[in-house]
């Protein structure tokens, strides 16, 4: 591609990279990805073009996943916990790997503790409350402090050149430690014990964390920073913790370069604060405050073009020391065999590197796609993708109403000729015109293709057959509207009762327990870029095909904090044009759905229903259900319910 423009301002500079070896280790998942092992080789390469890069760090990002007391998966060969080791050969090797590697291109290491991620999340989303929760707390210190002694006892004398300080894998969010006594026993029961341990053991080293920190694509308010800063302020003054580096709101998911100035700005003031209260604690000065741009999306399909990576890192540069990324197996060429997500790797090194070389992004041409469209049941528009060109993805945008919003991005592997995108959220009857653009790792974009389609006025699938004996959830699926994964009529439900301002409903339908999305992703309707409408909703409408009368409508929502996945703020259902209930977002915990229901709402562990509950049984044929939307990233919705 021919290089047509001139330069812009300098670029922010990646100090390192992390290496997620838990997810490139396991011979199960190699096999049945069709993928292999990761051996030294593979390692090498990878460092080699770390330093290539100008990079000087490689942070592992795991030691140890932690299942249980009884099942532990190291990537070293323990000694001390070989009874409950369950890894492979390969795995135990990953750490000396990445350490030996890490040696022989000059780079430094910061060594990983374990990870419970489950347990961890659980824990913390119930602000450590419990007896069970504290007693993990407390086990998980005495565990990487043991660790930790073995990790250094094994390496310390063959790398100990290498091992610059610790990470701590644990992450903790701007959401979850403000109420109750949440941030203390997270201090005192974890955080104190072991970084005073890790301090006494490499009295030099650093101890970094990498808190979640969600922007909500917006500008933080004075609370929302006041509440941030003063958690880590704590934790600076009663710990030995001093590296604190915000990811994935510093990269793909959940902010742009708009929101993260003023984040960084009052963090770093918070770090010269937190420095002045350890010299007057008769500490040394030395709390630094760096980035971690994430530069690949939470569904592992994308990697962010350098244009918008730059854009974040330039928010964040003037107040931050270094930037570390998550991670090597987004950006660090590879062979297919044992690429762990990412496509088009060698494409987006090579473009960050040229751009580091020359010190700006140089815009090249992109050529336009070949694309068809078609309406597909009713008011599914298609888009079928001819590659033309070097383009390493495509992004969709849909105009409605004067509203552009972006629906799809997606990354096109340079071997794949041919591509389909699928537009399933728009209403019924609406007149929208769509540009569809190819663009290149740099960020540069094609001209579009643009057309222009009034959809018809009737709803695709939405005709519900009650000659169905239906007697679980998720009998029937509905794609109108807003996709929705399931869909189910249950008129055997025995109906609801109110008991004063009490809910009381029995339902027969079965429901299924709650799977986390990492785990069976394809349980769940994903919507990237949800669509809204000018008064901020999302939409879906049902046509009943017949007259029926309606006792309850209810859908249910997966809340995922650690993948950027929020649930509505609200709904609102309408029965033939006429407003029938508005459901707010749940707030009663752990209410076992196969029981008997109370309340407006219930709450499964991850998943939370919205119901509306009229006082008096509706007649109708059309649903209008309206959500508005609090967070516009993801949306998984599992269930829809009309009783």
């Amino acid at each position: 591609m021919q290089n047509i423009q001139g330069h812009e301002p300098s670029l922010p500079h990646i100090s390192g990279m992390f290496i997620r070896n838990d997810l490139v280790a396991s011979p199960e998942e190699a096999k049945r990805k069709q993928r292999h092992v990761w051996g030294q080789a593979q390692y090498q390469s990878i460092s080699n073009n770390l330093a290539k890069a100008n990079m000087t760090v490689l942070i592992p990002q795991i030691a140890v996943t932690y299942i249980d007391t009884h099942h532990q998966i190291f990537y070293y060969p323990t000694k001390r916990f070989q009874a409950t080791d369950t890894a492979s050969t390969s795995e135990r090797a990953q750490l000396g790997y990445a350490l030996q590697s890490a040696k022989d291109n000059n780079l430094d290491v910061y060594l990983p503790l374990q990870l419970s991620e489950t347990t961890w999340f659980q824990a913390l989303y119930n602000h450590f409350d419990s007896n069970e929760n504290q007693a993990f707390l407390k086990d998980s210190a005495t565990f990487s402090i043991q660790i930790a002694d073995e990790m250094m006892q094994l390496y310390e004398s063959a790398y100990g050149a290498q091992i610059k300080g610790f990470y701590l894998p644990f992450e903790v969010d701007n959401a979850n430690l403000y109420e109750g006594k949440a941030l203390d026993r997270w201090i005192e029961y974890y955080l104190q014990p072991v970084t005073t341990h890790l301090r006494n053991l490499l009295p030099e080293g650093r101890i970094v964390t990498s808190p979640l920190l969600y922007t909500n694509l917006k500008q933080p308010s004075e609370n929302d920073l006041s509440q941030w800063n003063t958690m880590w302020q704590n934790v600076f003054f009663r710990t030995e913790l001093d590296t604190l580096m915000p990811q994935d709101g510093a990269g793909w998911e959940s902010a742009s370069a708009d929101q993260l100035s003023a984040w960084y700005r009052s963090m770093a003031d918070m770090i010269t604060t937190s420095n002045a209260d350890r010299k007057l604690q008769g500490r040394s000065a030395t709390v630094e405050l760096w980035n971690n741009p994430e530069s690949y999306s939470m569904s592992g399909s994308n990697t962010m073009d350098i244009t918008r990576l730059k854009k974040n890192m330039q928010a964040a540069e003037p107040y931050v020391q270094r930037h570390i990324s998550f991670s090597a197996h987004s950006l660090m060429p590879m062979s297919e065999d044992f690429l762990a997500g990412q496509a088009n790797n060698e494409a987006y090194y090579q473009a960050y590197t040229e751009s580091q070389r020359l010190g700006y992004i140089p815009t090249k041409q992109v050529k336009t796609p070949e694309v068809t469209h078609a309406i597909q049941n009713q008011n599914n528009v298609v888009f079928h993708i001819t590659r033309v060109g070097e383009e390493t993805g495509y992004v969709l945008y849909r105009t409605w109403n004067g509203k552009r919003i972006k629906i799809k991005e997606m990354n096109a592997k340079i071997e794949q000729i041919a591509f389909t995108f699928t537009d399933n959220q728009v209403l019924p009857h609406a007149s929208v015109s769509y540009e569809l653009m190819a663009f290149d790792a740099y960020g540069n974009r094609s001209f579009p293709y643009t057309c222009a389609l009034s959809l018809p006025a009737t709803i695709a699938d939405g005709i519900a057959d009650f000659t169905k004996k239906i007697s679980k959830v998720n009998a029937e699926a509905l794609s109108t509207g807003l996709p929705v994964q399931t869909f189910t009529f249950a008129d055997q439900s025995e109906g609801f009762a109110y008991e004063g301002n009490t809910v009381l409903a029995t339902r027969l339908t079965e429901h299924r327990p709650y799977v986390s999305w990492t785990e069976k992703r394809e349980d769940y309707t994903v919507q990237e870029q949800i669509y809204t409408d000018t008064e901020g909703f999302a939409h879906l409408r049902l046509d009943l095909g017949k007259n029926c009368p309606i006792q309850a409508i209810g859908m249910s929502f997966l809340q995922d904090r650690n993948a950027s996945i929020r649930i509505p703020a609200s709904i609102q259902y309408e029965v033939d044009g006429h407003a029938y209930a508005i459901a707010k977002q749940p707030s009663i915990p752990q209410i076992d759905f196969t029981q008997p229901v109370t309340g407006e709402n219930t709450y499964q562990p991850g998943e939370y229903w919205y119901w509306g509950f009229p006082r008096t049984v509706a007649q109708g044929q059309i649903i209008d259900i309206k959500i508005r939307i609090e967070y516009n990233v993801f949306l998984f919705m599992r269930e829809l319910l009309v009783l």
